[in-house]
């Protein structure tokens, strides 16, 4: 426990007192009560770890894996989100609700960005208004989607960062064991829309630039989910 307590200290959250099994302690979908977890809250279950993002009201709960998969550039996520999605437990594949978001989402050009903050930590609400498309690429329940897993875009990043929120300072946007991953939003334009935003290792910076089919040891995907407990 002090392990846990610690480690969430590092992090910048807190995990609840509540009926909510530790941090570590893998546990049942049913062992649960998402309703009274805090943003940036780590939790383990059916085999998975994960940091709880938000509840987004009508029993829906956002939720992101806590550790990155490696090795996965952002042209392969619509092929490895389905897969790593299949191999979840059933009764967590049960509970993913459905959404409309793209794999690959609208583009944001890295020019005349001003940072809230500090340094690429939160896009300002001006800058980001500058790309509508990319604006409105926030994910949300839609019952004429698909359940399925997806990555989140620069703008669920930004609405998730700052305190009291998922990600309450920028190093805790770093997936486990300092890793880096992807967003699903472009950092260029046609014709060549072959870059994009992620989300650096060690620092938590929001960068751009990294080639689409590009990954390796230290970075790739990190899939997010919206789950509902309701039968």
């Amino acid at each position: 426990e002090l392990a846990d307590l610690l480690r969430g200290i590092q992090n910048g959250v807190m995990f609840d007192d509540g009926p909510n099994p530790l941090p570590n302690e893998d546990s049942a979908p049913a062992a649960f009560d998402f309703s009274t977890m805090r943003p940036g809250r780590i939790f383990t279950m059916a085999g998975e770890q994960y940091r709880y993002l938000e509840n987004m009201g009508s029993g829906n709960h956002m939720i992101i894996r806590n550790g990155v998969i490696t090795n996965i550039p952002l042209t392969q996520h619509e092929a490895e989100l389905n897969t790593w999605r299949q191999a979840l437990a059933p009764e967590v594949q049960a509970m993913i609700q459905p959404v409309s978001v793209p794999y690959i989402g609208p583009a944001i050009l890295d020019e005349d960005i001003v940072w809230e903050g500090g340094w690429r930590w939160i896009m300002s609400a001006s800058s980001l208004a500058q790309f509508p498309d990319a604006a409105a690429d926030i994910t949300q329940v839609d019952s004429g989607g698909t359940p399925r897993a997806f990555t989140l875009s620069v703008a669920d990043v930004v609405r998730l960062s700052g305190p009291g929120r998922a990600f309450p300072r920028r190093e805790g946007r770093v997936g486990a064991n300092d890793t880096l991953w992807w967003t699903r939003t472009l950092s260029s334009q046609s014709p060549n829309p072959d870059t994009g935003w992620f989300i650096n290792g060690g620092n938590g910076w929001l960068n751009s630039h990294w080639t689409t089919n590009l990954a390796g040891a230290h970075g790739g995907m990190r899939p997010a989910l919206i789950i509902n407990q309701a039968p």
